[in-house]
């Protein structure tokens, strides 16, 4: 978990290369459900439209039911899989306990609210591969084809970004307390390589506890 611009997809990515597992991300499960007229959703697209646009959180219901549909798929049943962005609230935590799934980690990312709105004002997406740029941490190749499919997500606005961070500020204590025992805190303020190495050491401290108990 962590807020906007935390780096969370960055890390999960690195994560689910790393240990085999299926990366799943609820703003693209969001954005998939945008674009087709089939799944779980299809009946609450303008919904899901308006929400994102405004950086609201999505009613906890219909998350939960796209999060679940996922999890059903034979993937992530053979390969195990990341959450990302899932739970974003108390109601979807005990969702999550409701049916069954009892996460192994919980890892939260700190970062501070004026980092996160300079990271998400600079941040670009390929439209064709889904590839996030950014234009001074992360500058995209100086392609005229990639150039031109360069796209702003629709939340990614200082205004919108100010919205998604009060909600997370306002729910992140409750599911900090939720997954208590199985929290542990990372510093998303750094490169992605230290990030990544700090989380690591951290997954290794945890196992070594886990097997010492």
């Amino acid at each position: 978990m962590g807020g906007p611009a935390s780096g969370k997809g960055t890390q999960c990515q690195k994560l689910a290369d790393k240990y085999g597992l299926v990366h799943i991300s609820s703003g693209d499960l969001l954005r998939q459900a945008v674009s087709s007229s089939e799944g779980p959703a299809s009946s609450h697209i303008s919904t899901i439209k308006q929400c994102m646009e405004a950086g609201k959180l999505i009613p906890d219901s219909l998350m939960t039911r796209l999060i679940l549909d996922r999890l059903r798929s034979r993937d992530c049943q053979e390969r195990g899989y990341i959450l990302d962005g899932y739970p974003r609230t108390l109601a979807q935590a005990r969702s999550l306990q409701d049916a069954g799934i009892n996460p192994d980690v919980f890892l939260l990312l700190n970062i501070r609210d004026e980092d996160a709105i300079k990271r998400v004002i600079g941040r670009r997406t390929d439209s064709k591969t889904g590839h996030i740029y950014h234009l001074e941490y992360n500058p995209p190749p100086n392609d005229p084809e990639i150039q031109k499919r360069l796209i702003i997500r629709s939340d990614d606005t200082v205004e919108s970004m100010k919205v998604r961070l009060r909600q997370f500020r306002e729910n992140v204590a409750s599911v900090e307390s939720w997954y208590r025992d199985i929290k542990r805190e990372v510093d998303g303020s750094s490169t992605p390589s230290e990030v990544s190495r700090d989380i690591d050491a951290t997954l290794k401290q945890m196992r070594k506890r886990k097997q010492q108990a």
